[in-house]
């Protein structure tokens, strides 16, 4: 009887598979034919992907999932057979989209099907089939529907087609699914009786486009007063109604006055990030404090969000950005009046006495730290990393941090509250380390975060005990950093850290191969990159000539991470580089080494933040696991070795500053990926406070962001492939390194780093204003570069004059003419 429906605790599955139909036709700005429209979305094709399924003993199973049955096949494609050989109290199988994380299939329920063919062994069979979600804090936490097929389809023994419209399973006025969160799909039987069916090709599909988001992206938190100010406009080009030229205005919150205007400019015709069509409308020269918002003239796009212009925007950023270590620690209490939103008890208060999972019969004090990301895992490499990258931002920022800054519980001791944060973790650390080697175990960790099973894991392959080098590395590397920046405020522990970093190198002397850690703790194949980080730090703070010897005889062995035309971000072999450009007595032609190699990749990344639509540095829509990380990570990079090279300017600077303008809202899905920053910001996120009942998450917290690999279909389109769900996990997972990223970048957002000191050259300018779509015609533009270059600015003036309001925006044009002028002025002494 159409209607059955059922709730279910219990899961199993098998994993969907994304498939896109090759793009042949060419629309009218360059999208593919069909850019957008929803591929079929297949759940069961030719092998499992994962799953579960359980039948009380009647269900047959393989591995713990349905058969795959290569006899009975339909299009040359082998079935899952639905086995139930007896009466059974009971039958739970779960064929997973996304490896048991939540998965968006929202955009297909409107219109579309769950579709698959079917036959029966004897005819008549009755099964039931449905999906589910899986919502963080909601009572219940799963729910599932089931829809008799018998109610679509009579079973025979002779393929059939069937159609089951997803509304019937996702939009039941009983037990109404959230889309946006699917997990599986389900069957289960009708009765106690044996049924034998089989499936094949199980998938869901839609006539239906996927929709845009709301046209105008722009950094919903703002920017400081004299900085470059800009907003995205884009759209699906087959509904998008701006265009270059059309009109643009930046408005007063308080009575929606005018107080800039301007017109679009093209940024990219089709962009392979978003799917859409880019246009930008640059505000540089709105200088004025206040709260604002933007309007288009152009039908059916609404005003933008609001946001601030004024110097002090990115204070509170840098906070709660800071303050999120305080949420991740382990081995205390979190009370008020430092965690007024969320205080909790110690989680882990077994860290001071932990068992080691080779011999539980040992144990050792590990308390401390931070929890690594949305579990209870404490990882030594991911700590280093973030603590490396934190007191980076202190060397070169000191004057934004201070004590009593973040409300912590060691505030008002004297010591700014950043290297206070940092201690916690540096603190853990010390207790990682094998006091009789010197080298540091990787990680602490409950399995599956049951506490019940908390240990330090130190075995791979059955050899317990390990000590990997890799871990030891970074640690030597980070206790070595710190006993340089904390000598000014505690020289003991500056000098128990140096110590502990000096007996991890010699660990590392002792085991000059590298020795793998555990599974699933960043284990890696080479420590090639963390042991020159160690040596370069330990040389810096030392002078020693055996770091000197160790750094000069292996820093080439880098080359091929600067001169990858597909990489991004360098990481460890520059922050080693960092550290040792810092040190007394370096080698000449290391440093020049570096230099150029640095230009390179630098080069790379400027070139692709100038071309690509959004102005972000990954390569060619290659979001994978941790892109804002990435993204984040790139900027910092550049502005750490440009200053320390000597070679900041403007163009980095802007660079970097598109990062956190990307990450706070000036992105295609036009999101601020900071909890509690922007009107359209982050509202969840995967994490250890997720079955606390307490709604919302603290602000500060930064997703890794879109992904098209892991969890792919949520999106057609790279650098939408997000979920804001508390229970997707390759998405929407904050982490300890990547937060150290966003606290680096909001310190230089706060910093005089920010204020450029030098104008732009008249060279300069044509390239940026034709990166930029305010110079239309590129052959235009290279006229103008040959004018310079030959010091004909008469000519110049003319050409811009000619072109004014044709290939050069009027404004950029302005600009051109002026900066001329003043300097033929100058030449000529008129």
């Amino acid at each position: 009887m159409k209607g059955i429906r059922l709730r279910l605790l219990a899961i199993a599955a098998v994993v969907f598979t994304f498939v896109i139909s090759p793009n042949i036709v060419q629309a009218s700005y360059g999208a593919p034919e069909g850019w957008r429209d929803l591929p079929d979305y297949y759940i069961f094709k030719d092998t499992h992907r994962g799953g579960w399924s359980n039948g009380s003993g009647g269900l047959e199973t393989e591995n713990n999932n349905l058969p795959v049955d290569w006899d009975e096949t339909y299009e040359d494609l082998p079935s899952l057979r639905f086995n139930v050989t007896e009466p059974v109290d009971s039958v739970t199988s779960m064929l997973v989209l996304a490896g048991w994380a939540s998965h968006d299939k929202s955009n297909y329920v409107p219109n579309g099907h769950l579709e698959f063919y079917v036959k029966g062994k004897e005819g008549g069979e009755q099964f039931m089939i449905g999906g589910d979600d899986l919502v963080a804090r909601r009572d219940p936490v799963e729910q599932v529907v089931l829809v008799p097929v018998s109610d679509y389809v009579t079973v025979t023994t002779e393929w059939q087609h069937v159609k089951i419209p997803l509304k019937d399973i996702y939009a039941d006025p009983d037990v109404p699914l959230d889309a946006t969160h699917a997990r599986a799909i389900h069957l289960d039987v009708m009765n106690d009786e044996p049924v034998t069916v089989w499936i094949n090709q199980l998938k869901m599909t839609s006539p239906d486009k996927e929709p845009g988001f709301p046209e105008i992206k722009v950094n919903q938190v703002g920017f400081r007063n004299l900085v470059e100010k800009y907003a995205y406009v884009s759209g699906f080009e087959d509904e998008f109604t701006a265009d270059v030229g059309t009109p643009f205005q930046v408005r007063r919150v308080s009575d929606n006055t005018v107080a800039y205007s301007g017109e679009l400019v093209l940024r990219k015709d089709y962009d392979i990030d978003s799917g859409e069509r880019v246009l930008k409308a640059v505000f540089t020269d709105l200088e004025e404090s206040g709260h604002y918002y933007i309007t288009v003239d152009a039908e059916g796009i609404e005003p933008s969000l609001t946001f601030k212009i004024g110097n002090d925007v990115y204070q509170s950023l840098l906070v709660d950005a800071s303050r999120y270590y305080l949420y991740q620690r382990s081995g205390m209490d979190l009370e008020e009046p430092f965690v007024p939103d969320y205080p909790r008890a110690d989680i882990t208060p077994m860290d001071t006495a932990a068992p080691f999972q080779s011999d539980p019969s040992r144990t050792k004090d590990v308390s401390k730290g931070w929890f690594d990301a949305g579990d209870k895992g404490k990882y030594v490499t991911a700590g280093s990393s973030a603590v490396i990258g934190m007191l980076w931002s202190y060397e070169l920022f000191p004057d934004v941090y201070s004590d009593q800054q973040f409300n912590l519980p060691e505030s008002g001791n004297g010591v700014p509250d950043i290297l206070d944060e940092n201690r916690w973790e540096l603190e853990w650390l010390l207790n990682m380390q094998d006091e009789e080697s010197g080298g540091f175990y990787a990680k602490v960790e409950s399995m599956n975060n049951n506490n019940d099973t908390r240990a330090i894991r130190d075995i791979r392959d059955g050899i317990g005990n390990l000590r990997p080098t890799n871990d030891t590395a970074y640690a030597a590397a980070a206790l070595a950093y710190a006993s340089l920046v904390y000598e000014e405020f505690d020289p003991d522990f500056a000098a128990r850290n140096l110590e502990a970093a000096e007996a991890g190198w010699v660990y590392l002397e002792q085991n000059p191969d590298n020795i793998k850690g555990p599974e699933h703790a960043y284990a890696t194949d080479s420590d090639k990159e963390t042991r020159l980080l160690a040596a370069a730090t330990l040389y810096r703070v030392t002078g020693e000539s055996k770091y000197h010897d160790y750094f000069l005889n292996n820093y080439e062995q880098s080359e091929n991470v600067f001169v990858n035309p597909t990489g991004d971000w360098v990481g460890t072999y520059n922050y080693a580089f960092f550290q040792y450009m810092e040190s007394e007595n370096i080698d000449e032609d290391a440093l020049n080494w570096y230099k150029e190699h640095f230009t390179i990749w630098l080069d790379k990344i400027i070139d692709r933040h100038q071309t690509n639509a959004w102005n972000h540095t990954l390569y060619n829509g290659n979001f994978y696991w941790g892109s804002l990380n990435q993204i984040l990570g790139m900027a910092n990079e550049a502005v750490i070795g440009s200053k320390l090279l000597g070679m900041y300017d403007e163009t980095i600077h802007n660079m970097s500053l598109a990062a956190l303008h990307y990450v706070l809202g000036a992105n295609p899905l036009r999101k601020s990926f900071v909890t509690g920053h922007g009107e359209d910001s982050l509202q969840t996120v995967y994490a250890i406070m997720n079955n606390d009942p307490r709604p919302g998450i603290p602000s500060g917290f930064m997703p890794l962001g879109p992904n098209r690999y892991t969890n792919p279909g949520m999106s057609i389109f790279p650098a939408k492939n997000f979920l804001d769900s508390a229970t997707e996990w390759t998405t929407n997972e904050h982490a300890v390194g990547s937060t150290a990223n966003l606290v680096f970048i909001s310190a230089f957002a706060n910093s005089d780093l920010t204020a450029p000191t030098n104008p732009p050259s008249l060279e300069e300018m044509v390239t940026q204003f034709l990166n930029d779509g305010l110079i239309r015609n590129k052959g235009i533009a290279n006229s103008l570069q040959k004018k310079l270059s030959s010091n004909q600015l008469g000519a110049f003036v003319n050409q811009v004059k000619a072109q004014r309001g044709k290939h050069i925006s009027a404004e950029a044009a302005d600009q051109l003419i002026e900066k001329a002028e003043y300097l033929l002025s100058q030449t000529t002494g008129e």
